[in-house]
């Protein structure tokens, strides 16, 4: 993962505290907790990651019960910490809250570019971000550049709220079980054409075509959260439409 695409998750995840040995054992805690090199219910021992990371130890339990604050993890009197595991089901649930928040978003952003067309550039520096996943090779690639279009939206809007938000969903929690259950790339140019339909309509200033935009996109990602593989080049459609 690149070093941007780790900012992304850190920025859903908390504020960097300022301090250096903090910071780094959060960018590399929240680094293997999205790539899947830890797994859920795997316990988690401060002084191993002191020793792998050169970070002292102090440092790194203060990152620990940052995450264990978030809900990310568990901490275990005496014996560290363990990465708290969510079904498919769970992980289905958790997207569907994050889309009723960051709908909020696409409204203001389409009112916001109907009311003033010449706020536009933004929102194509947002477009040019999606077009990575054209050559994400990971679903956490994936999942990542999709979370910092969405920090791109918050921002373009001006509601530090919706990031706020954004971090009491535990979002670097279950984001990284979306890139572990969803079959991503073979469907990374799908989900590219989905996303850039959205900023069409946004870029119209049409919130209506907005909305649904985004709620198609949803239901296909969560179609490939619930490990459905919908067959290349046909059109998806969600259950119960036709």
């Amino acid at each position: 993962m690149e070093d941007d695409q780790l900012d992304t998750m850190i920025a859903f995840l908390a504020r960097p505290t300022g301090r250096g040995g903090v910071d780094r054992a959060l960018r590399e805690i929240v680094l293997r907790l999205v790539n899947g090199s830890y797994q859920p219910d795997e316990k988690l021992n401060a002084n191993k990651i002191a020793k792998e990371i050169d970070v002292g130890l102090v440092p790194v339990r203060e990152a620990l019960h940052l995450l264990a604050g978030q809900g990310i993890i568990t901490l275990l009197p005496q014996k560290g910490a363990r990465v708290k595991g969510l079904s498919r089901a769970e992980t289905e649930e958790w997207h569907e809250i994050f889309r009723a928040i960051t709908l909020i978003g696409m409204r203001r952003a389409a009112r916001l570019l109907r009311e003033q067309p010449g706020l536009r550039a933004p929102l194509a520096e947002a477009r040019t971000v999606l077009e990575r996943l054209a050559s994400e090779q990971t679903g956490a690639g994936i999942v990542t550049t999709l979370l910092e279009f969405h920090r791109r939206i918050n921002a373009f809007c001006g509601s530090e709220l919706l990031d706020e938000a954004s971090r009491r969903l535990q979002v670097v929690h279950w984001i990284s079980f979306v890139a572990q259950y969803a079959t991503l790339v073979p469907y990374r140019e799908t989900i590219m054409g989905n996303y850039f339909r959205l900023v069409d309509a946004l870029t119209r200033g049409d919130a209506d075509s907005a909305v649904a935009a985004y709620n198609y996109s949803c239901a296909f990602l969560n179609a490939l959260i619930r490990g459905e593989q919908p067959e290349a080049g046909t059109t998806w459609m969600p259950d119960g439409t036709s």
